[in-house]
């Protein structure tokens, strides 16, 4: 069970390193670079980063969340259900804020990835189709503006959670050499 639990956590760390990771390379890295480098080519720039955000927002995070609810259903049983004596740590003030925090990052990654995306890529094939009509563009800075506030969103709480996760596995370090 303790082999289990070591597991789950790990995945669950590498799958939100790799989220969060993920989010900062593309947001930041990505497009900077495709903007700079195709800044001539708008139409090359465009579906490049189209098809890069789709396998990000698709296939990586969607596995990400799976991992990473899997993680925390692992524990809830080890918890529930385990002779090893397992607790979870708690370490802020409320009980469920790192739940409360994957949850709300969920939220965002499917209205993200299911709902905004598709509105994006039919935004985008509009414009290219009407490259004159200004209102076209400027939904489509309001959709991307969308997609960097939420971005941001789950960054913020991606980080909030590597820093409660440091804060689980320091009291947890501790109770264990004060045990010995």
């Amino acid at each position: 069970m303790k082999r289990l639990l070591f597991i789950s956590n790990w995945l669950y760390l590498f799958s939100l390193s790799l989220w969060v990771a993920g989010m900062f390379l593309l947001g930041i890295l990505v497009e900077i670079m495709v903007r700079i480098n195709l800044k001539d080519q708008k139409l090359v720039a465009s579906t490049i980063m189209n098809k890069i955000m789709d396998v990000f927002n698709i296939n990586i995070i969607y596995t990400c969340i799976t991992i990473m609810v899997l993680a925390e259903v692992v524990k809830f049983l080890a918890a529930k259900y385990s002779s090893v004596g397992y607790e979870p740590q708690v370490v802020t003030k409320r009980r469920y804020t790192r739940e409360v925090f994957l949850a709300i990052m969920i939220v965002l990654a499917i209205y993200v990835g299911s709902v905004l995306r598709p509105e994006m890529h039919a935004m985008d094939k509009l414009k290219k189709a009407n490259p004159a009509d200004q209102k076209l563009q400027i939904q489509f800075d309001r959709y991307h503006s969308q997609l960097t506030w939420l971005y941001t969103i789950n960054m913020v709480l991606g980080l909030s959670l590597f820093y409660i996760h440091g804060k689980e596995m320091t009291r947890f370090s501790v109770q264990r050499t004060e045990s010995r």
